[in-house]
């Protein structure tokens, strides 16, 4: 049975127990298929870069495929904005995203259905709250 279709995030209590938070409007307009944690703003605090898309829908449903790459910056106490990817847009079925390091700098490989592999990675030491990756 399904009853719950936001997008959403699990927070864990550190107990075992965990809160479904939904993610901010901006972050429902499509489907997202993986994550990975980044420090986007270099505050400390743990962020989350979110890809995805769905193209294999009815044809009266339509593709999904609102998304071209979306940062959640974590605001504390459990709580996220959204953020574009500045200059960046991220076009396709991503399905996997991991990351790497390349020349001592974190890197993001993102793969997607029937299309090449991307690497995205931060440009140089963050220097602005909304360092984002190029």
């Amino acid at each position: 049975k399904a009853n719950y279709f936001s997008n959403a995030i699990l927070i864990n209590d550190g107990k075992g127990n965990f809160e479904t938070k939904a993610l901010p409007a901006e972050a429902q307009f499509s489907p997202y298929k993986d994550a990975v944690v980044v420090n986007a703003n270099n505050d400390d605090l743990p962020d989350i870069l979110l890809v995805g898309n769905y193209y294999n829908c009815n044809i009266e449903m339509g593709r999904y495929d609102a998304d071209f790459g979306t940062i959640l910056i974590n605001q504390g106490k459990s709580n996220f904005s959204t953020s574009p990817i500045n200059g960046l847009a991220i076009k396709g079925q991503i399905r996997r995203i991991r990351a790497v390091t390349i020349g001592q700098q974190p890197a993001y490989i993102l793969a997607g259905n029937n299309d090449s592999a991307m690497v995205i990675k931060f440009l140089g030491k963050p220097t602005t709250k909304n360092h984002l990756p190029e």
